[in-house]
């Protein structure tokens, strides 16, 4: 339908600074970037580190694509080993907070990073993301879309979503003094028509950096006003306040005037690029019929293994998906302009990619119809055969001009054994194949038979004229009697 826009992957949250200098971050769902140290700062208990955090994982795509299959790996390790750990500040709002590059386990434990995989029943490593086809936790692009993605098209519901969750988990992570611990998180994997997350900037952006905010229960006790209910440290205490993730490598967490320079995430996008291959059948010429169904071998190569595409042979009443309007259920032989078809036929509604990353169909198509084969991923190739008749066959193509066979949009395609093919596909692509059939009927035919019927009709009007002439001159002689 049309190729699919890159979205931005950084939702802003507020964040209050006091709180990094003199209490830990204030709760708030997983999810949204950081979460909280305490369950309340008011509720008389002692503050319980939280030892995770999430963030998510988005794939968009055009709303008549199937989720492909395609896998993304995550790390995580310490921001940079290099740097002078007090180097990097971060602005709070009394002075500034030294950050310390992140620790990894030490003497014990370890920096674990799960992905919420339940919809693929496990079959994510850790540090892994899985999409599938057939992926249960598709959410339509809508005015309620997920507030995490910047919908482009959310008014009129082009774009659907795939979603997964990552859990890190820092309960293994023994940290030495208070202060904010940096991590970089990478984010890799190549997938056929894929673009990942391209961030605010437009460029390639796989990384994220999280800060940890790790605080002293003793000098959050001896700050506080009213101290009931809390335990007095008896030693050096530390927990997990909070959590901020940042879009992208950052190395100091933006001033007042420069809120744009380091934006705060909640996500990873990436953008599905996929596209509809259409092909529709005329036929002309005074032999031609209209009736007899024509017979087309659709083979797509180089895909990826268990890919699913829709196939359309009606309007699905959705302004959004592009649509067939051919015949789903064909009888056989239903006229006797039919002779490719030698038995009932039930058009498939979807194809399924093979482990050998190809797939092959039989198609028919009347005059005036059409078939669209929805969602192929940018790059994938397609043949399209029509079998032989006593036709002359030919065809133009439309919206993909990056073919063999045709330098530009709209041209006839030179056809090599009745077939089409295409090594890239790029964008939505229409191929309309005309089949003509003309035959000369021989002029002396309607010569001699209009002679034929002009020298008949004169021989009728001369014996009717005849017969009229003795009718008179017998009424004439029988009056004279």
């Amino acid at each position: 339908m049309k190729m699919k826009k890159i979205l931005a992957a950084a939702v802003s949250l507020s964040l209050v600074a006091a709180a990094l200098a003199v209490a830990p971050l204030q709760a708030a769902a997983a999810g949204t970037g950081y979460t909280s140290g305490l369950t309340s700062a008011t509720d008389g208990t002692n503050p319980v580190s939280i030892n995770t955090t999430t963030f998510d994982k988005y794939l968009v795509m055009d709303v008549d694509a199937n989720v492909p299959n395609a896998a993304f790996d995550f790390s995580i390790d310490k921001y940079d080993s290099t740097k002078d750990p007090k180097a990097v500040l971060v602005e709070a709002a009394d002075g500034n907070l030294a950050v310390i590059n992140g620790v990894t386990a030490q003497s014990s434990g370890t920096l674990d990073f799960k992905a919420n995989d339940a919809a693929n029943t496990g079959s994510a490593a850790a540090g892994e993301v899985k999409f599938v086809t057939n992926d249960t936790t598709v959410t339509e692009g809508a005015a309620d879309a997920d507030s995490a993605v910047d919908w482009q098209d959310s008014a009129s519901g082009n774009e659907k979503y795939a979603k997964k969750t990552l859990t890190l988990d820092f309960s293994g992570v023994q940290f030495t003094e208070p202060g904010v611990y940096r991590y970089l998180i990478t984010e890799t994997g190549t997938n056929q028509g894929i673009t990942n997350d391209t961030g605010v900037t437009g460029a390639n952006n796989t990384y994220r950096t999280l800060d940890v905010y790790v605080q002293d229960y003793a000098d959050y006790y001896a700050n506080l006003s009213e101290k009931t209910g809390y335990t007095e440290p008896s030693g050096k205490e530390l927990f997990i306040a909070g959590y901020v993730l940042y879009e992208g490598k950052h190395d100091a967490a933006p001033s007042a005037t420069e809120t744009s320079a380091a934006p705060k995430s909640t996500s990873y996008t990436n953008a599905y690029a996929s596209y509809d291959l259409t092909f529709s059948k005329e036929v002309t010429g005074n032999q031609g019929s209209k009736d007899k169904y024509f017979a087309f071998t659709v083979g797509i190569e180089g895909a990826v293994a268990g890919t699913v595409y829709e196939v359309s042979y009606a309007d699905d009443s959705n302004a959004n998906t592009t649509d067939g309007n051919a015949d789903a259920s064909i009888s056989a032989n239903p006229n006797a302009a039919t002779t490719c078809i030698t038995s009932d036929v039930t058009q498939p509604a979807a194809l399924t990619v093979g482990e050998d990353g190809t797939v092959s169909q039989v198609f028919y198509l009347q005059h005036g119809q059409k078939i669209v084969i929805r969602g192929l991923a940018e790059g994938t190739q397609y043949t399209i055969t029509e079998a032989p008749e006593d036709y002359t066959p030919t065809a133009v193509i439309s919206g993909d001009t990056k073919t063999g066979d045709a330098a530009d949009d709209g041209t006839a395609i030179t056809l090599a054994d009745n077939a089409m093919s295409d090594d890239y596909i790029q964008n939505d692509t229409v191929i309309d194949f005309t089949n003509n059939r003309q035959g000369v009927i021989p002029t002396g035919v309607l010569s001699t038979l209009a002679g034929s019927l002009c020298i008949a009709a004169i021989g009728i009007a001369g014996i009717a004229g005849g017969t009229i002439y003795m009718k008179k001159k017998k009424s004439k002689d029988d009056e004279e009697e």
